[in-house]
């Protein structure tokens, strides 16, 4: 469990930094939103290292993965906006990062009780 909890932490620590600097680098006029989405995962990253009410934060961080990549799809089908290869990483760190708080959110709850 514990691999799982740190390699959670990378990963948004990663797609943080990767946020950022897309923000930095390509974003034009959604370089503030970038900026944002960065500094939400770096504080995910910190609150989930620290194992601050970790189902809360596990379970938001996967919805706000899904989220951003429902995001990502629907505007890059109709304006052709991050389509390159930073916005491909990215995603595909999302898309690891999304299984692996789906992976530790089942290795933290425990056994299932049935009433």
């Amino acid at each position: 469990m514990k691999w799982l909890r740190w390699t959670g932490v990378a990963l948004l620590l990663v797609t943080g930094i990767i946020d950022l600097y897309y923000g930095n680098s390509y974003a034009g006029f959604y370089e503030n939103l970038r900026y944002v989405m960065g500094g939400i995962y770096i504080f995910a990253a910190i609150v989930i290292a620290a194992n601050i009410e970790p189902y809360f934060t596990q379970l938001l961080v996967f919805g706000y993965a899904l989220f951003l990549w429902s995001l990502w799809i629907t505007t890059a089908l109709e304006t052709g906006a991050g389509l390159d290869p930073i916005a491909y990483v990215d995603k595909a760190v999302e898309a690891v990062l999304a299984a692996n708080m789906v992976l530790l959110f089942r290795a933290t709850r425990g056994p299932l009780k049935v009433l």
